[in-house]
């Protein structure tokens, strides 16, 4: 205990080093550039400088000297200079960026794992992308010149985190900690879908193929029972009710055929489990958001995640395809039997018009 204590006040020592007063990163990013100086007019602020970092990501990763490089269920490109600062950028970037100023890949190093909407981050130590131990924050400042970037970052907030996967017996997390990225990104309101409970609302401004939440919860094997003990013969509906936050991990390998799930009485109640918020999207044939897999959650790992397929303003509830086939599966929720036959009832009538 006394060993495993010294060590995290050593690494939230380097913590306060990188991330205190200035908290200054500087981060290199193009490699064709010659130009060193940084210039007052190179610097912005805020969402400006979420924005330039996004957009020298989205646009410009092309035109970098990189490396493909495979991570668990997608890829990286790593972009490196001569003097030891790397960026990796996963799954071009639509997936968050992680940055180290120094340090070399199997050791603990110093960095900052940057979300999607590269404005919240965690700042700490890693181990070969997994977080050893830090905190969010989020980007102040971002300064370019050249071929240099400097990174400003705000005050440490929240609990110490670090890397812990989902299991079947465990979220991995405190089922009412909640992800940074969500809490500025979505929020659960009333719905506003006919007969709707809950709803998933977007609370800022969301680009299309962005992320907009994440879906986690407890792993099983999707054939596993999820009552082995339980005698009690429930009816088609209460098995409906008792699945309804069950989603598989689409992660490509039959053999491991493995699925999230979270209990209905923790998933109905955000007072019980807002670890992820993804498992409160309704369900709509013309949705606006899409189910993807994300491999580089730094605290959960690989999980779900909603992503916009449309530009999306604030307070805008979330929409996704359950996916659900009632022509080959029959055996539907009552609820969505009745939505299946409005919508391709009326969609059958605006066919015989036209």
């Amino acid at each position: 205990m006394f060993t495993l204590a010294k060590k995290m006040v050593v690494l939230l020592h380097l913590i306060s080093i990188l991330v205190g007063v200035p908290n200054v990163l500087v981060v290199r990013g193009e490699q064709y550039a010659e130009e060193e100086g940084l210039q007052d007019d190179d610097c912005v602020e805020g969402e400006d400088a979420s924005w330039a970092i996004k957009k020298w990501i989205l646009t410009e990763l092309d035109k970098l000297q990189k490396y493909e490089i495979k991570y668990y269920e997608t890829s990286m490109s790593l972009v490196k200079d001569d003097e030891g600062s790397s960026w990796y950028i996963v799954s071009d970037g639509w997936q968050g960026s992680f940055y180290y100023e120094t340090g070399k890949p199997g050791q603990e190093r110093v960095g900052a794992y940057l979300y999607p909407d590269y404005s919240t981050a965690i700042v700490g130590v890693w181990r070969d992308h997994l977080l050893v131990s830090g905190r969010p924050t989020y980007l102040v400042e971002a300064c370019r010149s050249g071929s240099v970037w400097t990174l400003k970052f705000g005050e440490l907030e929240g609990p110490i985190m670090t890397y812990s996967p989902p299991s079947h017996f465990s979220y991995g997390v405190h089922p009412l900690q909640r992800d940074p990225y969500e809490a500025r990104t979505v929020e659960v309101w009333k719905s506003e879908q006919p007969g709707g409970e809950d709803g998933l609302f977007t609370t800022r401004e969301v680009m299309s193929g962005e992320v907009l939440a994440f879906y986690s919860g407890l792993i099983i094997y999707c054939e596993s029972s999820l009552r082995a003990l339980d005698r009690r013969e429930l009816s088609d509906e209460e098995e409906h009710f008792r699945n309804m936050y069950n989603i598989a991990l689409d992660i490509g390998e039959e053999d491991d055929n493995l699925c999230i799930d979270i209990p209905p009485d923790m998933g109905n109640d955000v007072n019980r489990y807002n670890a992820t918020l993804g498992h409160k999207v309704n369900h709509s044939f013309q949705p606006n958001s899409e189910f993807v897999l994300f491999a580089a959650h730094p605290v959960l790992g690989t999980i779900m995640a909603l992503t916009a397929l449309e530009d999306l303003p604030p307070r805008m509830e979330i929409s996704v395809n359950y996916g659900y086939n009632f022509t080959s599966e029959p055996d539907q929720p009552e609820w969505f039997r009745t939505l299946w036959k409005q919508f391709y009832s009326n969609s059958e009538s605006d066919h015989e018009e036209l």
